[in-house]
């Protein structure tokens, strides 16, 4: 049987990493696409933003780059934690 994630977005890209991200009163659903360090490598991971939703609408091309860096950055903490 298969479970159903509702994350709240039209459709949950399985392969991409969700994440909440909260600006004030305006929270985005975002999908996060999300490569992690490799220590023997010095290599310190990333994180792309890939959807960002509000309301159901993806909104991404509408986000300033500085918007879009702080997703990513707050995305890339976050999964480091995980």
């Amino acid at each position: 049987m298969k479970t159903h994630t509702d994350t709240g977005a039209p459709w949950y890209p399985a392969h991409l990493w969700p994440y909440t991200y909260t600006h004030g009163d305006t929270e985005l659903l975002c999908f996060i696409d999300y490569e992690p360090a490799d220590r023997s490598t010095g290599y310190a991971g990333a994180a792309w933003l890939i959807h960002a939703y509000a309301g159901g609408v993806d909104v991404i091309d509408l986000l300033k780059d500085a918007i879009i860096r702080d997703i990513e950055e707050g995305a890339a903490c976050s999964l480091l934690l995980d």
